[in-house]
């Protein structure tokens, strides 16, 4: 929701934002995650994370890390929000606003989230 915020009040204002969806996975800390990016002339998409806030440190490349820029630390799975899907689903999505876990169903109706596990392992080179 904050990101939502954040991107109506840029709007707004006239800024080009959008939203992306994915994984933020910091070593140790994998998990499910939505952020912006906004245009910048020149440089192009730019991600901005107000999630986090600002880190407490002294150095201002670790202060700003999630607030400015790219880091290496996402994995966008979808950029769009409440997109169709293809195959088109016959019941109710599990997820009506992104697709970071995917969409299972079968013939007898869909498997929420709350219905089936995953697990993911991530390694760092």
């Amino acid at each position: 929701m904050q990101t939502f915020l954040l991107m109506s009040m840029l709007r707004y204002k006239g800024i080009p934002v959008r939203w992306q969806s994915g994984w933020m996975m910091p070593p140790g800390d994998e998990n499910l995650h939505d952020w912006c990016e906004v245009y910048f002339e020149g440089q192009g998409w730019i991600p901005v994370d107000i999630s986090y806030g600002l880190q407490y440190s002294s150095n201002a490349k670790t202060k700003e890390f999630y607030v400015s820029g790219i880091d290496a630390y996402r994995l966008i799975v979808n950029d769009g929000v409440a997109g169709a899907l293809y195959p088109e689903k016959k019941y109710l999505r599990s997820e009506p606003y992104d697709f970071q876990r995917g969409e299972v169903e079968w013939s007898g109706g869909n498997l929420y989230f709350d219905k089936w596990d995953y697990e993911i392992e991530i390694e760092y080179r």
